[in-house]
């Protein structure tokens, strides 16, 4: 089967959406499928015995370049001849969308106040996303679209009336090669890697977007679990501005006990370290981070805004937060998940989660269904 598959950038290494995506390509390409990538930039090595299709996304266009590369990439897949497309990217036309990105209108929401928010809808980027939001549920885009948590599935149906029976709903892959319970067996060698005593307790934050995923909701309330609990620390890795997080911690006298780490490849290792894991997040379809995390024995903190809260039970394998701004609540959840620990094999059982290759074939059958509808 010839599968085009679009996605704006093709490199693993990019985020958790990008890594999806080239894991996603290399299990049909494994089971013998002809795979073509159609994208604006790409990675020889994660492409690899695949075809790359280059449509441009020129910065000098600005606002425009997202709808520039949304209808040239449909365009491209089209003139391939492909049996099935799938977009995981803002793109159209295709058989199947799916929305691992996340919707714009929804950060929007997340991240403006009622007033700003009205404001911010007449800046030319929002307006231009939104418009290109709205193209890609309109009648005749997508035989299917494929949400990866139940809190998507229902927004999109809210947001724009999208039939109840053209959207699934198949829950992210787990790579439990990388990530698994036999991590935890590194936890002393990592602690001692980064200077962190054994009987410290140690709160993880992590994030590709430090600002969107929850690093002021992190900061305060870590800045209130410090009050009753000396042997706190807090290790936060990824991208994003953080002198302000930095100016807060150091006013409150805490900053000898945050350390700030860059985006790295050894998330496992991490995981394995901590006592929690936390992500107050904006707005996420479903957090990858809240399923490693899990996966590896590690519990959760997460907001109602993660789609992945579906693969959180309260007080068993973490909690989710009725406000994520909450300081107070966001403390006691940590504080409860360190003072109690749970079983990591318990933690993990309760997730309900699935491998990659659960989530690649149940999606493959998804794309073939959708082909065969519109082709009857």
């Amino acid at each position: 089967m010839h599968i085009a598959l679009i996605r704006t950038e093709f490199i693993a290494r990019r985020g958790g959406a990008e890594r999806y995506a080239v894991n996603l390509a290399r299990r049909w390409r494994d089971q013998g499928h002809r795979i073509s990538i159609i994208c604006h930039k790409a990675d020889a090595d994660d492409a690899a015995g695949m075809e790359i299709v280059h449509v441009s996304r020129p910065k000098m266009l600005g606002p425009f370049k997202h709808g520039w590369f949304a209808s040239r990439a449909g365009k491209a897949a089209q003139k391939l001849g492909a049996d099935a497309v799938l977009c995981l990217a803002r793109a159209y036309p295709g058989d199947v969308l799916r929305l691992g990105d996340g919707l714009h209108c929804e950060w929007m929401k997340a991240r403006y106040s009622s007033a700003a928010l009205q404001l911010q809808r007449m800046n030319p980027r929002h307006r231009q996303l939104l418009k290109l939001e709205a193209e890609l549920f309109r009648p005749g885009r997508f035989a299917h679209y494929v949400a990866n948590s139940e809190m998507m599935r229902g927004i999109v149906m809210e947001n724009f009336g999208v039939r109840p029976q053209t959207i699934s709903v198949i829950p992210n892959g787990v790579d439990f090669k990388r990530f698994n319970l036999e991590a935890r067996g590194r936890r002393s060698a990592v602690r001692k890697e980064l200077g962190i005593s054994d009987g410290a307790q140690l709160v993880l934050f992590a994030g590709m977007d430090l600002r969107r995923k929850g690093l002021r909701a992190v900061i305060d309330g870590f800045i209130e679990l410090a009050k009753n609990d000396s042997a706190a620390r807090l290790l936060c890795v990824g991208k994003g501005e953080t002198e302000d997080a930095r100016e807060y911690l150091r006013a409150a006298d805490l900053d000898q006990r945050v350390r700030f780490l860059p985006p790295t490849d050894r998330m496992a290792d991490f995981y394995a370290a901590a006592d929690v894991f936390v992500l107050p997040t904006l707005h996420d379809p479903s957090a990858n981070a809240v399923t490693e995390a899990l996966a590896c024995g590690l519990p959760v903190v997460t907001s109602a805004d993660n789609g992945a809260k579906q693969h959180i039970v309260n007080d068993v394998n973490g909690y989710v937060l009725k406000d994520r701004r909450d300081a107070r609540e966001f403390a006691a959840a940590v504080g409860d998940l360190i003072a109690k620990p749970r079983k990591p094999e318990n933690i993990r059982d309760a997730g309900k989660l699935i491998g990659l290759e659960e989530n690649a074939d149940r999606l493959l059958e998804c794309l073939v269904r959708s082909r065969q509808e519109v082709a009857a």
